[in-house]
């Protein structure tokens, strides 16, 4: 039985700008978890939180928010807590991406998901229905900075996308599915316009390396990798293995690639036939270990992050974290 429970809230978050539901969720928050209710609003005291959970022994933490949060919270436990004491996660997913949670699925969220909650853990029946997935990891040459969890990262187009995909605009206006089409529809648009169109598909410098093997230097019009097993609207850009616990899927297209438009298409379907996979302009498989050269930011779950002085990152497959679903 799950002892102890926490609530980690990002009040910033697309679905949590209503004050009514707000006011109502806080009140029911605080009356039944106390100070073990926490809305930290810098990454520092979202992970003093973690080091306190971890010390206190919490066993199930709620998070009321997006991928990014998601993320952060991860990222939290993966420093503060003993690699055999992870615990386990309850996503109320409120942000503007939530691909994690339709990934293992979700049900309710606001004050209903936490009055089901309370119901679940006092009959004892809160992890009756559990996924496990693998973390994607994030680490640096550089010692002085931190490993980051997540589960979907990207670079290169993946990077302007995500700049297009925040702009206030589209936030404000469109829900997460819309917004990810009005995005793929304006990055498409940066294509055909003069002025933009060859910035974009001569894509980023890059070097990549899977598993050890030979180092590929090309330049990355896209490059994304993921430890999910399933996308929205059945979107699955990859190929070339199995959905596999211990390694990620990757997708790298090279600068310049022939056909977009029709591999566009296809991919956004989960479609990949043969002439994609014949086609040396994508590349896509699994992997245990990438290594990664590239001066521009990368992204892990929308937030940006850079590659440091030497502008190398390492990516690989991270801790298991068990997800309850409701």
């Amino acid at each position: 039985m799950i002892q102890n429970i926490a609530l980690i809230k990002n009040p910033t978050s697309r679905l949590n700008q209503n004050e009514k539901e707000n006011a109502d969720f806080t009140k029911f928050a605080s009356g039944w978890l106390g100070s073990r209710y926490c809305m930290p609003d810098t990454i520092d005291k979202l992970n003093q939180m973690m080091v306190q959970y971890a010390a206190e022994n919490v066993e199930c933490i709620i998070v009321d928010g997006g991928d990014g949060t998601i993320s952060q919270v991860m990222t939290g436990i993966y420093h503060a807590y003993d690699s055999d004491k992870i615990p386990k996660l309850v996503i109320l997913p409120s942000g503007n991406t939530n691909l994690i949670a339709k990934d293992i699925g979700f049900g309710v969220r606001g004050v209903q998901a936490l009055q089901r909650i309370k119901i679940l853990h006092e009959r004892q029946r809160l992890i009756n229905s559990v996924q496990h997935r693998h973390a994607l990891k994030i680490e640096w040459s550089d010692p002085s900075k931190t490993a980051i969890l997540g589960m979907f990262a990207g670079a290169a187009a993946f990077t302007r996308a995500i700049n297009i995909a925040h702009n206030p605009t589209i936030l404000k206006n469109f829900a997460h599915d819309w917004a990810v089409g009005i995005t793929i529809i304006f990055a498409l648009l940066k294509l055909l316009s003069p002025q933009t169109r060859d910035l974009w598909l001569k894509g980023e410098k890059c070097e990549l390396q899977y598993d050890q093997q030979e180092i590929l230097s090309e330049n990355s019009f896209l490059f994304i990798a993921t430890t999910l097993q399933s996308l929205s609207s059945g979107m699955w850009p990859f190929w070339g293995g199995k959905h596999d616990d211990q390694r990620l899927h990757y997708l790298n297209v090279g600068s310049y690639p022939s056909k977009l438009i029709s591999a566009c298409w296809a991919l956004l379907r989960g479609k990949s036939p043969l002439w994609l996979r014949n086609n040396p302009s994508y590349q896509s498989g699994i992997a245990k270990n990438i290594s990664m050269t590239i001066e521009k930011e990368i992204i892990m779950d929308g937030e940006h992050y850079d590659t440091g002085n030497d502008h190398q990152v390492y990516l690989s497959v991270g801790p298991e974290f068990s997800f309850v679903r409701l």
